[in-house]
């Protein structure tokens, strides 16, 4: 497994990152829809993704050091968005089927 992540280019690298960032924030905003209203979890969420999202562009610059605005911004940025959304659908409707939720 190691040496496969060890092949992969800085853009794999990137990309790899942000969707396990994302799958992490959207089971954190799954975790928090059992606190937290509706009405306030959903700009909540999308107002912390950016955060979230920043500091992956951080880490990536110290971390990786990429060449391009494009590796450093907008690469997997689709990812990350819709690694976490899929994530928290996902694990709403599993508890929905399990009973868990209302």
């Amino acid at each position: 497994m190691i040496s496969v992540l060890k092949n992969l280019t800085i853009e794999d690298r990137i990309v790899l990152h942000r969707l396990v960032v994302g799958i992490i924030f959207g089971a954190a905003v799954f975790a928090a829809s059992f606190f937290v209203p509706p009405l306030t979890l959903s700009p909540l969420a999308w107002s912390t993704s950016v955060l979230v999202y920043y500091v992956t562009v951080v880490h990536i610059v110290v971390k990786y050091k990429p060449t391009s605005r494009f590796q450093t911004y907008l690469r997997g940025l689709a990812t990350f968005y819709g690694a976490w959304l899929l994530t928290a659908i996902v694990l709403y409707e599993v508890a929905g089927h399990l009973g868990v939720r209302r």
